[in-house]
Order: C-alpha cells, then structure tokens, then sequence
C-alpha cells in the first residue's frame, strides 16, 4: 500500500485533574522549559519538545482517577519512557522533579528501568543504556 501523505505524530495527550501543574512537572523533568500558551486554555496545555519532536499535551479531566499500579484496579492507559545514561542519574532528576518511587516489579529486580509516578499518579519508566 503506497501512502501519498505523510503522517507525523503532533502530540501525545494526556488526561490528568491539572493540565498546567503536570505540564510543568514534565518542563522540569525533561527540561523542555516552553509551555504553548497559544493554544492553551484551562483544559489543554502543551509542552514543546526542543529538539522539535512531538509535544506533550496535558488535558483536563475532571473523573480522573490515578492507576493503581502495580495493581490493576484502576488499570494504565499509557506510560512514558524516559531514557537516561543511569539509574541513579535518572533517579535524582525524577524525584527533584517531583515523582515518586514506585516499588519494583519482583519479576524484574535488576532489569535496567525504574518505574515513578507524576503528580497525578501516572506511571512512568527511567530507562538506563544509549538510545
């Protein structure tokens, strides 16, 4: 099949209770520090990546409820993975951020991520090695 358009992911969105608040807890722990106040309005926010790939957006959903990972009862709908040279090196950016520790899946103690949570509770992974 031969595609005449190009496709190019714009955005990836995610709902939380604050899109300002967690856009900037993700300023902080990617260091993307330009919020787009041009399209933004108290229930969507975007975060401009710098080096030009695809923004995350941040939007308002007043049922939000956080997952209960590693428990399924309020299930992930998504996760982020961050990549970073170590594990330590990501640990101290995720927690000056912001983030929480969240316990380590006991099928995978040495396994080189680690997962955290944001503010609004959504996992995310720190992934150690060269992209």
């Amino acid at each position: 099949m031969t595609m005449t358009t190009t496709l190019r992911l714009a955005a990836f969105a995610i709902d939380c209770p604050d899109p300002r608040a967690l856009a900037e807890f993700y300023g902080r722990l990617l260091g993307w520090e330009e919020i787009d106040d041009s399209e933004a309005d108290e229930g969507w926010i975007e975060l401009v990546d710098p080096a030009g790939g695809a923004r995350l957006a941040f939007q308002r959903d007043p049922g939000y409820r956080p997952p209960t990972w590693p428990s399924r009862d309020v299930p992930q709908m998504m996760h982020l993975d961050i990549r970073v040279r170590t594990l330590a090196e990501g640990h101290e950016q995720a927690i000056a951020a912001g983030a929480t520790l969240l316990p380590q899946p006991s099928d995978h103690p040495d396994a080189k991520w680690r997962v955290y949570a944001d503010p609004a509770g959504h996992p995310f992974c720190m992934c150690a090695g060269e992209d």
